[in-house]
């Protein structure tokens, strides 16, 4: 992922992702959705909600700093982000574990239907909060990642679709351990 990516890139890349989403989960019976596959694992459900909870929370960052502050003005040069180069394909890795900070780790109290409710609707409040967010302040706010650092407000959004990328892959593991169950 380059440093910049213009806001159309940007949501095109969630809308590719949402549909690679939704593939995956039509590709594996519902009954399937709501057990975990293992001890210490995520169901299909878990893991839709962990995405939903994650896009609420960039929503309510974007929020809060989408604005350019008072006094600034938009002719600074954009703040770089460290975090950025090569963010995309340290998140999509699956080879790397990463565990998820307790603010987005499901509670496992919902059923992927509802998860999934959950996921469209944070996901149709993050288009309108990115839209509605400074264009400026997207490139100069940032906000520290746990584990990737200083993430500019723009890096943010577009970590939400390799973040469902990531998950995407995971939900594909799920699946052909049910698969495999089955013989």
């Amino acid at each position: 992922m380059s440093a910049y990516l213009a806001t159309d890139a940007i949501q095109q890349r969630l809308r590719d992702q949402r549909e690679a989403l939704k593939a995956q989960l039509a590709g594996i019976p519902p009954q399937l959705h709501d057990r975990r596959p293992g001890e210490g694992r995520w169901s299909i459900a878990e893991v839709l909600e962990h995405l939903a909870r994650l896009e609420s929370g960039v929503v309510r960052l974007l929020q809060l700093k989408g604005q350019l502050p008072a006094g600034a003005t938009p002719d600074q040069p954009p703040q770089e982000s460290e975090g950025t180069p090569g963010l995309g394909l340290r998140v999509r890795d699956r080879t790397r574990p990463i565990e998820a900070p307790e603010r987005v780790r499901p509670t496992g109290t919902l059923s992927a239907k509802s998860a999934l409710a959950q996921l469209e609707l944070a996901r149709a409040s993050v288009l309108d909060a990115f839209a509605a967010a400074d264009p400026v302040a997207l490139d100069r706010q940032t906000h520290p990642h746990p584990i990737f650092g200083e993430l500019t407000l723009r890096s943010w959004v577009a970590l939400i679709a390799d973040h469902e990328a990531r998950h995407t892959a995971q939900i594909a593991e799920i699946a052909e351990q049910f698969a495999s169950e089955r013989g």
